[in-house]
C-alpha cells in the first residue's frame, strides 16, 4: 500500500523539481551507493541536473558501479541554496547525511524525500517511502521505478543488485525473502554484472587487514549468560597495520556472524581519540540487536545495527571496552532483545 500511495508522490516531486540533491549516508555501503546511483542514472538518461552529495569517499571495491566517480565527497562544493529537492537514501535518521543540522535548518524550504528500509527509521522527510520489511533500500528502488513504469538498464540493474546482495550478505541472512529473490532475478534479465559484483565485494581483503582480522580473532570473548561473542580494534591496530578504522573493520562483523549457536556478536571499534563504534550482528529472528544499539543512541535494522559512543562519556577510569559491554549486559538482563 505504501508503495502505491507514496511511490508516485515522490515521482510527481522529482519530476516538478530543478536542482534535486542525492544524498547517501556516511560510510556508503553497498545498499545506500546501489540505490542512489540508480536514481542518479534515471536522472542522467532523463537530463535533469542533479548532484549526488556523500559525506565520505566509498571504499575502491565500489568503483565498478556506474557514476560512482561523480559523488562529490567535500561539502564545501554543495550548496543547498541551489537544490530545491534533497532525496535521503539509506539513511535511518537525518543526521546520517552527515550535513543534518544544515538540513533540517532548511526544511521549511527544501522539500525532503526520506527513502529507507531501517525498521527505527523516524520518518523526517516530508514524503518518506520506509518499508522495514523490505531486504534493502535497493529492493524499495526498484517497485519505486516498477510502479512509476520507469524500464532499468544493465547500469541501473547493477546497481540496484549491489543493494540486494550486500545487505543480504549474499543472500544468507533472514533479508533473503521470496520476493528479494525475485527481484534479484530481474535485475539479472535487465542485465545486471553478477560476475562484476561478487568478484568486486568478495576478493577485497588484502594481506594486511587478515593479518589484523588474526589480531582482532584472538581477542574473542564470549559471555556465556546471554550467549554473544564480542571483540575489539585498537587504535594501536590501526597505527601498527596502517589502515583507516572503516578498512579494518569492514566485513568482519558480517564475517563473525557466521559464528555458531550464537545470539549475536558486537565488533568494538576504537575510531580514534574521541570516538568509539559499536557493530552489532545476528542471524536469530528471536533477537533485535537495534534494540541494543538504542541503548547508545544508535539504531538500524533487526539482524544489523550499530552504534557510536563518545570518549568523554566514559571517564578515563574506565575501561571503554568494559563500559560498553557492561551496559549492554544490563539492558540485557532488563528486558529481552
Amino acid at each position: 500500500m505504501i508503495y502505491r500511495q507514496t511511490a508516485p508522490k515522490i515521482m510527481n516531486a522529482i519530476q516538478n523539481a530543478n536542482h534535486p540533491l542525492l544524498i547517501s549516508h556516511e560510510k556508503p555501503d553497498g545498499d545506500t551507493l546501489g540505490a542512489s546511483l540508480a536514481l542518479a542514472h534515471y536522472f542522467h538518461k532523463n537530463n535533469k541536473p542533479h548532484k549526488h552529495f556523500c559525506i565520505d569517499t566509498p571504499p575502491d571495491y565500489f568503483n565498478y558501479l556506474p557514476k560512482i566517480e561523480k559523488i562529490i565527497t567535500d561539502y564545501k562544493q554543495i550548496n543547498l541554496a541551489d537544490h530545491d529537492l534533497v532525496i535521503i537514501i539509506d539513511c535511518g535518521n537525518i543526521q546520517r547525511t552527515g550535513i543534518g543540522q544544515d538540513l533540517l535548518g532548511q526544511k521549511d524550504r527544501l522539500k525532503i524525500i526520506n527513502i529507507d528500509h531501517h525498521q527505527t527509521n523516524d520518518h523526517y522527510g516530508h514524503l518518506n517511502l520506509v518499508v522495514p520489511n523490505a531486504s534493502s533500500t535497493c529492493e524499495i528502488l526498484y517497485k519505486f521505478f516498477a510502479i512509476n513504469k520507469i524500464e532499468l538498464d544493465k547500469y541501473m540493474a547493477t546497481s540496484l543488485l549491489t543493494g540486494i546482495i550486500t545487505d543480504t550478505m549474499n543472500f544468507t541472512n533472514a533479508g533473503t525473502t521470496q520476493d528479494c529473490m525475485e527481484i534479484a532475478s530481474k535485475l539479472l534479465t535487465n542485465g545486471a554484472r553478477t560476475n562484476q559484483i561478487i568478484g568486486s565485494l568478495n576478493q577485497n581483503k588484502n594481506l594486511l587487514g587478515l593479518k589484523l582480522w588474526g589480531k582482532v580473532f584472538s581477542r574473542l570473548e564470549y559471555n556465556q549468560e546471554f550467549n554473544f561473542v564480542y571483540t575489539v580494534i585498537a587504535q594501536a591496530d590501526l597505527i601498527e597495520y596502517q589502515m583507516t578504522a572503516d578498512e579494518a573493520s569492514d566485513g568482519l562483523s558480517n564475517f563473525l556472524s557466521t559464528l555458531e549457536d550464537i545470539d549475536f556478536i558486537a565488533v568494538l571499534t576504537e575510531r580514534d581519540q574521541d570516538t568509539i563504534k559499536g557493530s552489532l550482528r545476528t542471524t536469530k529472528d528471536s533477537v533485535d540487536v537495534s534494540q541494543i544499539a538504542s541503548l547508545f543512541n544508535g539504531g538500524g535494522h533487526k539482524k544489523a545495527s550499530g552504534f557510536k559512543v563518545a570518549r568523554n562519556m566514559i571517564t578515563e577510569e574506565i575501561d571503554w571496552k568494559n563500559y560498553i559491554i557492561n551496559a549492554i549486559i544490563t539492558k540485557l538482563k532488563k528486558s529481552e532483545v
